[in-house]
């Protein structure tokens, strides 16, 4: 393979991994494995999986290293890169009317306007893409090397209604390559992004069907409402689900899941959380999830949270040294969930806890998880609150690596901001956790 002029830019070494114990470091650029030059990041993944290799890098002086590394066989090497598939990224060229990114505000970083359709993303990384634009070449790439499962968006398996959805004329070639892949061994993890009036209804049933009869090549399908932030502009008008549409969509879906439980032991169809929450429904029990396939959309995070406070040891064995006051800060759809944390807070000694749900007003719209709240939104809705101790948020609020929020405040800006120590956790188990290491080390 040709050498690449400018090598493979990383992006960030893996703290503990091979390439970190050998020396290298992110800003350095890759340009050989063992004298070859990866194409793209499934070379990469396929070369990495050597238990000895002779790496050609450049560090942040120009000064081209040689590094062996050795390791164990099939272990990764710890390394990201600039762009994730080293090679073009393949853009989306769809312009679907619920597309969540063209309804972001502006002035954000560029990043976060991007909009990718690559397969080797929804691979390696469960991206959702279209197949809208896969080429014969990438196809057969695909089934040449059981890249499986993928990460699919469907959203409609109606012909006219999928140009509609999709914004292109290309909608079918991507439903006839979705087909050709099944058949070919490649599996697929579905999503349907609803739209009231649009892909519900009848088409909801019809679309879920369609990928019923496909196979046991789909392994799952999740239902996930459409999200309107306030900065639609000149985009088709799409509306929220209301509460009464919830319940019904709910109870319908459930309906199928018992049959095709009965016809392929999986329920195949799962209804994100945010369904539940707009019906005033309860989360179903952690083995309705079978095993949490769809995570990324929201389905089931509900249930790992409640389940994970479950195992929480009695709060009446929690007993702090000094009275320690927190506050705890999220969105309004996990205001369900996180009742059920104060109700075991409530019972830990010395502990006064305070919630505070706060309204999205960066994204608007119908925008309510706590994921997408942005340090503005905390510090707007907060600075005139007494906090006490110690702020916490949920990680998913943060990114680039746990560095930054949304709109590029990072956790620093925040405690200068509120005069107080922010701590990020992801569930029950590390806020308890992170309490008890405060008191400790007061």
């Amino acid at each position: 393979m040709k050498l690449k002029e400018k090598g493979c830019l990383i992006s960030a070494v893996k703290k503990g991994s091979p390439a970190a114990a050998a020396g290298l470091k992110a800003g350095w650029r890759l340009y050989r494995i063992d004298n070859y030059s990866p194409a793209d990041i499934i070379d990469f993944k396929v070369m990495e999986s050597d238990d000895r290799m002779s790496l050609l890098v450049q560090d942040e002086r120009g000064m081209f290293r040689r590094k062996t590394i050795n390791k164990e066989t099939e272990e990764g090497l710890g390394l990201s890169f600039d762009p994730p598939t080293l090679g073009t990224l393949q853009k989306c060229g769809n312009r679907c009317i619920f597309c969540f990114i063209d309804q972001n505000p502006q002035n954000m970083r560029s990043s976060l306007y991007l909009k990718d359709d690559d397969y080797r993303l929804s691979f390696l990384y469960g991206n959702f893409i279209t197949l809208n634009r896969l080429t014969e070449p990438e196809i057969e790439r695909i089934i040449r090397l059981q890249l499986s499962p993928l990460y699919v968006s469907v959203h409609t398996t109606n012909p006219g209604l999928r140009i509609k959805m999709f914004g292109t004329g290309r909608a079918e070639r991507g439903l006839e390559n979705l087909k050709r892949l099944v058949d070919k061994g490649i599996s697929i993890h579905a999503q349907i992004v609803l739209c009231p009036d649009i892909n519900t209804g009848d088409e909801l049933i019809k679309t879920v069907e369609d990928l019923h009869a496909m196979g046991e090549g789909i392994l799952s399908v999740a239902l996930v409402p459409v999200g309107l932030t306030g900065y639609r502009g000149e985009l088709e008008a799409l509306r929220a689900f209301t509460a009464d549409e919830a319940m019904n969509l709910v109870n319908s879906i459930e309906k199928m899941q018992n049959k095709y439980m009965a016809e392929r032991k999986s329920r195949f169809v799962f209804i994100a959380d945010e369904l539940y929450n707009l019906a005033d429904f309860d989360y179903p029990p952690c083995e309705a999830y079978e095993e949490f396939p769809q995570l990324e959309n929201g389905v089931g995070l509900a249930r790992i949270f409640l389940d994970e406070l479950d195992q929480l040891s009695d709060p009446g064995l929690v007993k702090l040294s000094t009275d320690l006051k927190i506050t705890i800060a999220a969105g309004f759809a996990a205001k369900r969930v996180l009742e059920s944390l104060f109700n075991y807070l409530s019972g830990v000694g010395g502990l006064n806890a305070n919630l505070e749900i706060i309204e999205n007003n960066f994204f608007g719209g119908h925008v309510s998880v706590s994921g997408l709240l942005t340090g503005s939104d905390l510090i707007e809705a907060l600075k005139e609150k007494e906090l006490g101790d110690a702020l916490f948020v949920s990680k998913s609020m943060l990114k680039e690596d746990g560095l930054l929020f949304l709109d590029d405040f990072s956790i620093s800006d925040l405690e200068l901001k509120l005069g107080i120590k922010i701590y990020p956790v992801s569930g029950p188990v590390e806020l308890v956790q992170k309490i008890i290491e405060i008191d400790k080390s007061r």
